[in-house]
């Protein structure tokens, strides 16, 4: 029988890291201490045990060779130690005991499956048969470890639990509901829920909006958040603060409930003696109270103009310094000339510009013609992205082509990093869930990018299946001059089952030729195409790069959905006429 059945409620112990970094004046990582001060982690067990809990977690949270910098054999003893300890503490008392496993720092050359098949390997091998995953931000690799500990033991008890921001995204993007929902539904483990980083009143009002019925669920907050004394993090003491908003959370249907960082043995005390009180029988639980579902009203404005014509999207750059007036004469001029969207570049060639979210909101506001900002992965991480999209959503924005951003020159990566929190694909899928959860009703499009010029064309197109898969809604390519290009976008329309743009970018030089395809990443220019352009003047080779340009546009021109103009060296004017000659067709 599941050791959660059968019970009003199931109480795990608090936060072993903080309480014991507090305690012991130490800013070594608690897992050590497991070898070194065996009898001092005992003794914090022993507390919570003597607190009231149904369950306390093995001190192992980061015992792993690449969040303690140890060696594999170190990191064993470690695990095999902390186990044996919580058993000990365990002793002559009903309280289980959880296997306590927390994310791998990724990027490390670590072979995650392995890394966590191992340690569970270990916990095995000492007679675990309950496991808690806490603090993690996606459930790709918990399927996958809870499939492992299936197999080994059936029967063994799983729960696995996520840190969320107090707004319900994980720090991969990922919607606190979905990721609920996925694990349920997996039917690998006993119990899902949410852990640390936000605080019991967060979470509270985070339960309070999903749908949690036929669940067991897991809380684990954190006592609040922390300051700072003496260069330490501190939390305060609110245990009857936290006990009282514990109760609130039982009230709601979750029947397993515990502490994360900040939460102390008070902590936990307060909540068992508030929990075994009689004014718990009024639960909530079974109460539906999922998010309703958001009626969606208005067509985007580009999915209007697919279906009436072959819209024109025309790229303007933001400045690099606050003279941005060019900006405003020039959309005016296309937008006269027929230009149906105006894209705001990110930082193109990875040189600072004016924001795109903010230039496309002052576009749109003072030009009247919609936006379509780019936004990259390389500047920001989540908060920063989510931000922008949050202010540019206020401000009308509903059009956002997601790119991962060209790479920083190798002469500055050692003063300016890029963040790469998402590729696009994962920029698309967040996005996608805000469209769900935040924006609902006033959707954002979401375009991809799509290299046509890709030397591997075969992978280009299977990373523009999973970008359609999570969220993109249409591609816009890179300038096409090649035939091959030219086969690549074909090829594209006839397998992406989405509206594609085709790019263009007219040639205006020699030396603009030669740029372009040295310089530019994932353009290619035909050599004998840029032999054409030597020794022209400025009027022949605007006049020959729009010629060369309209060719490949009216052999493309019946397969693809629209058409998407960057504008060279800002020649608007090469651009107008690109539109004029355009609507000729």
């Amino acid at each position: 029988m599941n050791i959660f059945s059968n019970r009003d409620y199931f109480l795990f112990d608090g936060a072993m890291g903080t309480y014991y970094s507090t305690k012991h004046k130490s800013n070594t990582p608690c897992e050590f201490a497991n070898i070194s001060e065996r009898e001092n982690i005992f003794n914090i067990h022993l507390e919570y045990i003597q607190a009231g809990v149904n369950a306390i977690k093995t001190n192992t949270f980061g015992a792993n060779r690449f969040s303690l910098g140890c060696q594999q054999l170190e990191a064993e003893k470690i695990i095999k130690a902390g186990y044996d300890i919580a058993v000990q503490a365990c002793s002559g008392h009903d309280v289980a005991v959880f296997a306590d496993i927390g994310p791998i720092p990724d990027g490390k050359g670590a072979n995650l499956d392995e890394e966590y098949k191992r340690i569970i390997d270990i916990f095995l091998e000492c007679g675990a048969k309950n496991f808690l995953f806490e603090t993690f931000a996606n459930t790709d690799i918990l399927m996958g470890a809870a499939a492992y500990i299936r197999l080994r033991l059936p029967d063994a008890v799983i729960v696995t639990s996520f840190a969320v921001y107090p707004d319900g995204y994980s720090k991969e993007g990922l919607f606190y509901i979905d990721i609920l929902d996925k694990m349920h539904a997996s039917g690998l483990v006993d119990a899902v829920g949410l852990n640390c980083i936000s605080g019991p009143a967060h979470m509270y009002r985070l339960i309070e909006k999903a749908d949690i019925r036929g669940k067991n669920i897991i809380i684990m907050p954190n006592s609040g958040y922390p300051g700072s004394e003496r260069g330490r993090t501190v939390y305060i003491d609110n245990s009857e603060y936290y006990a009282e908003k514990l109760l609130d959370i039982m009230k709601l249907g979750v029947k397993i409930l515990g502490g994360c960082c900040g939460t102390t043995p008070r902590h936990i005390a307060a909540a068992a003696k508030l929990l075994n009180s009689p004014q718990t029988v009024e639960s909530n639980a079974g109460i539906n109270t999922h998010i309703e579902t958001c009626d969606l009203a208005n067509e985007n404005i580009l999915d209007k103009l697919i279906k009436n014509k072959k819209p024109i999207l025309v790229e303007v750059d933001p400045p690099f310094d606050t003279n941005w007036e060019y900006m405003l004469r020039d959309t005016l001029i296309l937008k006269q000339a027929g230009a149906d969207i105006i894209t705001i570049a990110d930082s193109p060639l990875a040189k600072a510009r004016a924001e795109s979210t903010i230039m496309a909101a002052k576009i749109q506001r003072e030009a009247a013609i919609p936006v379509m900002p780019h936004i990259t992965c390389r500047d920001k991480n989540l908060l920063g992205i989510k931000a922008s999209l949050l202010g540019g959503h206020i401000e009308g924005i509903r059009n956002v082509l997601v790119i991962t951003g060209d790479p920083i020159a190798n002469i500055e990566r050692n003063r300016i990093k890029g963040v790469f929190s998402f590729n696009s694909s994962n920029l698309a899928n967040y996005i996608k869930s805000l469209n769900s959860n935040v924006f609902c009703g006033q959707d954002i499009k979401i375009a991809g990018a799509l290299n046509v010029n890709a030397v591997n064309f075969g992978a280009e197109l299977k990373r523009a299946f999973t970008k359609v898969e999570n969220g993109i809604s249409c591609f816009l390519t890179q300038a096409i001059y090649t035939k091959s290009a030219i086969e690549n976008l074909l090829k594209a329309v006839e397998t992406l089952n989405v509206p594609i743009f085709a790019g263009f970018m007219p040639i205006v030089s020699y030396r603009n030729a030669q740029f372009i395809n040295n310089e530019v990443p994932g353009i290619d220019i035909d050599i004998e195409t840029i032999e054409k352009f030597r020794d022209r003047s400025r009027e022949e080779a605007e006049k020959l790069g729009i010629e060369i340009t309209m060719d490949i546009i009216k052999e493309v021109y019946p397969h693809v959905a629209g058409f998407y103009l960057m504008t060279p060296l800002k020649r608007t004017g090469v651009i107008c006429e690109l539109i004029k000659k355009i609507k000729e067709i």
